[in-house]
């Protein structure tokens, strides 16, 4: 039943049930300490009766021995001062008892009683008095009618007095009693209702704990299951936090096992090597994959060292890649070379992430993947050998049929005919087309290949855009475009030939796009250690797909025209290898109502 309940529930009974005994026991010590108090307030009310009747008692035996006796009448012949002092006395504490006996009818009715024998017994007073006196002068006068009567009223005021003092005695002879009982009633309460409480607690605590701690115990079982890979336990009953815990792990449990049968399915069959190494370098795990790199199975590699498959030169990169790993660092994939067990070499790029460990963070367990690129390099090296063969082998006969074209047209041979003349402009065009082609494509494999030094110099902007508008103004004037530049201050730090070539490519680009009469536009701008520079046209514009691949390799815009065509297509790849080489970067931004602005970045040299 209390599986259904909820663990804050639980707990709030076990605080709750000792509380309301508490309570309870709090309540019933309450009343018995009211009724001990009630008790001793009677116990008071009971003295303070007797006290005044004691009081009654001892002023009924003044006026007896003084004034109620035959003897008493010739030394008292009056009621006088003494009499009156003790008769205010009497009905004083007859006031009191009246005050303290209004809410006992019972008490109140033997006291009215005693208050009527007490005007008798000063009546009787009085006529003794006067009946002595009269006899003075009268002679004898029988007054034992009246003694006899005095007597008996006396006797009966006596008596009700002593009944009155008697009530009050027996309530407050009781009263110590009846504290002791209440005294009493109180510890056993006490002490019955703290056991019962203790004992209570103890029994909730001790059936809620076993709940609570058998099925964790369960919970905790299960994750030393999950960690072992075995089957777990049945989910854990009820409907509280625990059991909902449980159904939470159950269910991470179940997708943990789909994501390690989807991990090893990937690493099954994946195409590259996935593996991990020790600090060390030594094989602790492979996909099958990796028997393709290392010609040899998975249970082969584990516990071999990678560096054992490496020239001394992959080597020591091996050995500087790793130690940056080590230190938190994410380099570039690692270029190396693997000396298969069969003899083959496979050239892969390396990649590795670390998982550090909590009290050594360099000891982690270090995650590889290696992606076979020997396809991919021999693919390189044979285009390399192509554009070698293109620029080499073509450039000697290319620059010999430029040249024989510019004889015949210089009538070096005579004179060619109308028909030749008619053909030979555009047969010198194709010529040195050809051969800008060749030149560039020999320029981005230099780029590439990094054989492309850089002269740095402190270049000023302002001098670059006079000679690049000096050198394209014949060629903007063919077309109607007008060159322009804004006046600027700023140097870079840049090869000056190649920043020349950049801006000459870009301009050259921007002009031939630009509508007649339109302006290409020059500037610079200045922020941090960057300086960009910006050639803008007025054209059209180059649609938003456009400006990425602008800069890709025989790359063109599309709808070309007779005044836009002619162009190889490296002209913006050239520039983006240039502008990276410099530690740059450059892009492209286009506005139907503006044209296109193309924007590259070059480190910014100090003013002398």
């Amino acid at each position: 039943m209390l599986r259904s309940v909820t663990l804050r529930s639980k707990i709030l009974i076990l605080i709750s049930v000792p509380l309301i005994l508490e309570l309870g026991l709090l309540g019933t010590v309450a009343y018995l300490q009211n009724q001990a108090e009630d008790e001793a307030k009677r116990a008071e009310y009971s003295r303070r009766i007797a006290d005044e009747v004691i009081d009654l008692t001892r002023d009924f035996v003044s006026v007896k021995v003084y004034f109620g006796e035959e003897d008493s009448l010739e030394p008292n012949p009056n009621l006088g001062l003494e009499y009156k002092k003790l008769a205010d006395s009497i009905d004083r504490h007859f006031e009191n008892l009246k005050v303290l006996t209004e809410d006992k009818p019972e008490l109140s009715k033997s006291l009215n009683s005693a208050l009527d024998s007490l005007r008798q017994t000063q009546q009787l007073l009085k006529e003794t008095r006067r009946h002595y006196r009269a006899s003075l002068h009268h002679g004898a006068v029988d007054r034992l009618a009246l003694w006899a009567k005095l007597r008996k009223v006396s006797i009966r005021l006596s008596n009700e007095m002593l009944n009155l003092g008697d009530a009050g005695k027996a309530v407050a002879d009781a009263s110590p009693e009846n504290q002791r009982r209440f005294r009493e009633q109180v510890q056993l309460v006490l002490i019955c209702g703290g056991v019962a409480n203790i004992l209570l607690t103890l029994l909730l605590g001790n059936i809620l704990a076993r709940s609570i701690a058998n099925r964790l115990m369960t919970v905790n079982d299960n994750s030393v299951r999950l960690a072992l890979d075995r089957p777990l336990n049945q989910p854990v009953s009820g409907n509280d936090e625990i059991a909902h815990l449980d159904k939470v792990f159950h269910k991470m449990a179940d997708q943990l096992r789909e994501a390690s049968r989807r991990e090893k399915a990937i690493l099954e069959n994946a195409s590259d090597c996935i593996c991990s190494f020790d600090s060390g370098l030594k094989f602790i795990s492979a996909n099958p994959s990796c028997e393709d790199f290392f010609a040899l199975t998975p249970e082969q590699i584990i516990s071999t060292y990678l560096l054992d498959y490496l020239s001394h030169e992959d080597n020591e990169k091996a050995i500087v890649f790793i130690n940056k790993i080590k230190q938190g660092l994410t380099p570039n994939a690692l270029p190396i070379a693997i000396n298969r067990a069969d003899g083959e070499v496979r050239e892969v790029l390396w990649s590795a992430q670390q998982a550090p460990q909590e009290e050594k963070q360099d000891q982690g367990e270090i995650f590889s993947i290696f992606h076979d690129v020997t396809e991919l390099r021999t693919a390189e090296r044979l285009k390399q050998e192509v554009v070698a063969m293109v620029t080499h082998d073509l450039r000697t006969p290319l620059t010999t049929v430029r040249n024989y074209l510019q004889f015949l047209s210089d009538g070096l041979y005579g004179d060619p005919g109308e028909k030749a003349k008619q053909y030979l402009p555009g047969a010198q065009r194709s010529s040195e087309r050809m051969m800008r082609l060749i030149g560039d494509l020999l320029d981005i494999e230099k780029i590439n290949s990094n054989m492309m030094d850089l002269n740095r110099n402190k270049v000023s902007v302002q001098k670059a855009f006079e000679n690049i508008i000096e050198q394209s103004a014949s060629f903007a004037y063919e077309l109607g475009v007008k060159l322009k530049s804004e006046v600027t201050d700023l140097f870079v730090d840049a090869d000056q030939e190649m920043l020349l070539r950049i801006l000459a490519n870009l301009v050259s680009n921007a002009t031939k796009f630009s509508p007649k009469d339109g302006t290409v536009t020059l500037s610079a701008k200045s922020s941090d250690q960057v300086v960009t520079l910006t050639v803008a046209n007025q054209g059209h514009g180059l649609a938003p797909d456009q400006l990425e691949r602008i800069f890709d390799r025989f790359q063109q815009a599309p709808n070309q025209t007779a005044r836009t065509s002619g162009g190889s297509g490296l002209g913006l790849a050239i520039c983006k290898a240039l502008v990276i080489l410099h530690g740059g970067k450059i892009w492209a931004e286009a506005d139907p109502s503006h044209g296109t602005q193309f924007h590259f970045e070059m480190p910014r040299a100090d003013e002398d």
